[in-house]
């Protein structure tokens, strides 16, 4: 529970925070009744940061309109004429003649545009509100190119900080880098996963089923990497009549060399 003093650092926190985002709004959009929220929640699933700032814009709801349907038996007596009207009627979704903010459609039908800043309300910068806002809002800076990058730097800090030695200089570790290395190539195998998926994440802590083509991947690595070095060897060594009797010859290029065999030492010995 919080204080009263809290209570009013946190209320003036939550004014500060409405002022940033209602700057970024026309100011005819306000006089229509476009309403501001925002407020402090906390976050126990895993991953979650402890406080989050949540942000509602709410858009007033445009006036109701009807349109009128023809007539579905035109031979009915007048006195049933206004009944018929009445039932023809038929009201459309209400809607603007054009959006309040511009390609921001809650803003045409009277919806609601909400958005989160992973910071607790006393943290919130102004940076912060037009970074978690649309270009539809002014001065707004989230895209998904923003929020590509993003995800990007906080992915590749936490493997600096998870693995170690992510400073880049000299004195950089083998083993942190071919740690980073072995981390990222299972973060790129659980991402196409996710992608197959449906982009549903797996339960906190899975591990069955996830990651597994990178170890199937490493297996037909090893296989094709031992093919190779047996074709190789078959190249060198298993294409002439001295493998026959057991002379193996090792080597690349023209240097070759070839193991004394009793036979090299008989023809030796007879010359």
């Amino acid at each position: 529970m919080f204080t009263a003093n809290e209570n009013i650092l946190l209320r003036q926190h939550k004014r500060r925070v409405i002022d940033y985002v209602e700057s970024t709004i026309p100011e005819d959009a306000l006089d229509l009744g476009t309403a501001v929220m925002a407020m402090q929640v906390s976050c126990r699933q895993p991953g979650c940061v402890p406080l989050e700032t949540a942000i509602t814009v709410v858009f007033p709801k445009p006036p109701c309109k009807f349109k009128k349907k023809k007539k579905r038996n035109a031979t009915q007596n007048s006195a049933n004429d206004k009944q018929n009207e009445e039932a023809e009627e038929e009201e459309e979704v209400p809607s603007f003649p054009k959006p309040l903010l511009p390609n921001l459609e809650e803003s045409r039908i009277g919806g609601n545009f909400k958005t989160r800043i992973l910071k607790p309300l006393a943290d919130v910068t102004k940076d912060d509100v037009l970074d978690a806002l649309p270009p539809s809002f002014a001065g707004g800076r989230r895209t998904v190119e923003s929020i590509c990058i993003k995800a990007r730097d906080m992915i590749f800090a936490q493997i600096g900080q998870l693995v170690g030695g992510s400073s880049g200089g000299e004195e950089e570790s083998k083993d942190s880098v071919e740690g980073r290395r072995l981390v990222a190539e299972y973060l790129k195998v659980c991402l196409n996963e996710y992608v197959e998926r449906g982009c549903v994440p797996p339960e906190w802590g899975e591990k069955d089923g996830w990651g597994s083509s990178s170890k199937e991947g490493d297996d037909e690595n090893d296989d094709t990497a031992k093919k190779s070095e047996d074709e190789n060897i078959s190249e060198y060594a298993g294409t002439n009549d001295d493998t026959k009797s057991g002379s193996i010859k090792w080597g690349e290029g023209n240097i070759v060399f070839k193991r004394p065999t009793e036979e090299d030492n008989d023809e030796k010995d007879g010359k």
